[in-house]
């Protein structure tokens, strides 16, 4: 039997252990040899990112400390990656999706 493709310790992970885990899953997206494998990694990513989008939307976006805002910045250009990524793949709607959530984070750090 397989086991879940998603494990359970990621949810403990800091946000910005989180955010490097997405950077990881983009650039192996990015290597991929196929287009599927590629999408695979894109969707892992995108899963990393909204677990960290939910817990520190808004501790976060109120903070004004300048690591918490860096973070929401990092947020931000990860989400335009992986945009950049979909599309680049033909999944013009996620790619869409990702975009418009990067705006949204956007408008709320500012």
């Amino acid at each position: 039997m397989l086991s879940s493709p998603f494990s359970p310790w990621r949810s403990v992970l800091t946000p910005q252990a989180a955010l490097d885990l997405a950077s990881v899953q983009l650039e192996n997206a990015r290597s991929a040899k196929s287009p599927e494998l590629a999408l695979t990694f894109c969707n892992d990513a995108e899963t990393s990112l909204a677990r960290i989008r939910r817990t520190v939307r808004k501790a976060y976006t109120a903070s004004s400390r300048v690591e918490d805002q860096a973070v929401c910045d990092e947020i931000v250009n990860t989400y335009s990656e992986l945009s950049e990524l979909f599309n680049s793949l033909g999944h013009h709607s996620k790619a869409q999706a990702s975009s418009k959530t990067r705006i949204s984070n956007r408008t709320a750090t500012l």
